[in-house]
């Protein structure tokens, strides 16, 4: 029958499969392929093919695995990930295997067997395979759990320059050399909500084509993005990285041992952000927001002593008089304030004098409208 030709010649090559092993390795170092004798040592690569070889003739052949082959894709597949084989290469390893297996059935067959041989050929290639499809799985299983190791490591390290708050020298260079950034460069830090990491897929595109480097990192306010700044890059080219994203873009800090500080900027800002704010925004641009949120225990004092006056005021021009003072707190305008709320200048300075007199504060005092400015931000906290 086909079968038993298939049958009889693996079972005679499996108990003489050393040969094969040494004529795949000296075909490999002659054809300076793959990866013979530089990354994976000549009695590493032997050993391996002596295990892969048997494990193929043996599904060839219908035999029972032992259980020192049985593991062979897998154990051979995560050793080539750890040793840094690119994929590409191990599976011309594994392209070989065939070549030598279906070569040495071609040697031992006789002129009566060679049809049934032929015949029989897909058992071979099922074979050969199964073993590539062990070996590439468990390659990808191994790359990916390395992967997560370096991150892991580099999380590791990041929160370390944290807790030291930037001020360990060793912490820095360790941190410099897991991560990859230059102690001694620009960096700034973007904060991100929770949940915003798949957003980020196009950006580190973005990023890798202008070789930036970042560092990303879990808080527990969300997610942040250290980026070591490229002296190319001009202000807030920040924000044109992180376009139609809801971030926070921290100042720009020298040193990695101010990053600890650009992380809480970042943070702060992230906190601060206006309700409406749908790209990237800036510290610089909420100032008194940051400033106000940080008061903790003491926005209500503030409050209460900046606007508490209000209630001196009918209900009914309460909401007018402060949304009087807070559309010119922003323009600085009457006459912009005017425009705006679609009503004579007039009728603005009148709303800015009841608000004076039931505050105390006159806003168009700079010193006032900063301490008026603090408390409406601080309002909306409570």
């Amino acid at each position: 029958m086909t079968s038993d030709v298939v049958d009889r010649l693996s079972r005679e090559l499996v108990r003489d499969v050393a040969p094969l092993a040494g004529r795949f390795v000296a075909e490999m170092i002659d054809t300076g392929a793959p990866y013979a004798g530089t990354v994976v040592p000549e009695e590493t690569l032997l050993a391996d093919a002596r295990r892969s070889l048997e494990l193929i003739l043996r599904l060839i052949g219908r035999l029972p695995v032992p259980e020192h082959v049985a593991g062979a894709s897998a154990e051979i597949g995560a050793a080539r990930a750890e040793a840094g084989v690119p994929l590409e290469r191990l599976l011309q390893a594994v392209r070989l295997d065939a070549r030598v297996v279906w070569d040495a059935l071609c040697r031992r067959a006789g002129p009566g067997d060679l049809s049934s041989l032929v015949a029989q050929a897909p058992r071979v290639w099922e074979a050969v395979e199964h073993h590539s499809m062990g070996i590439m799985a468990a390659y990808q299983q191994r790359v990916l759990e390395m992967a997560q190791a370096r991150q892991d490591e580099r999380a590791r390290w990041f929160a370390r320059l944290l807790e030291c708050d930037g001020r360990h020298p060793d912490i820095r260079r360790q941190v410099s050399t897991v991560l990859g950034l230059d102690e001694g460069a620009s960096f700034l830090v973007v904060a991100f909500p929770p949940g915003r990491v798949a957003a980020l897929r196009p950006v580190r595109e973005r990023l890798g084509v202008l070789d930036v480097r970042t560092h990303e990192q879990d808080r527990p306010a969300g997610s942040i993005v250290v980026l070591q700044v490229p002296e190319r890059a001009g202000p807030g080219a920040a924000e044109g990285w992180f376009r139609g994203l809801r971030c926070a873009v921290s100042p720009a800090v020298e040193g990695l041992a101010e990053v600890p500080r650009a992380v809480r900027l970042a943070e702060l800002t992230l906190y601060a952000l206006p309700p409406d704010a749908a790209g990237p925004t800036a510290t610089r641009d909420l100032w008194p927001a940051i400033a106000a949120g940080t008061l903790g225990e003491f926005r209500t004092d503030l409050v209460r002593d900046a606007l508490g006056g209000l209630g001196k005021l009918p209900d009914r021009d309460v909401a007018r008089v402060l949304e009087t003072v807070e559309r010119y707190l922003r323009t600085g305008s009457v006459a912009a304030t005017a425009r705006q709320l679609y009503c004579h200048r007039n009728t603005v300075l009148n709303r800015l004098r009841q608000f004076a007199a039931a505050t105390g504060r006159d806003v168009m005092s700079s010193a006032d409208a900063t301490v008026v400015t603090l408390a409406l931000r601080a309002r909306t906290y409570e």
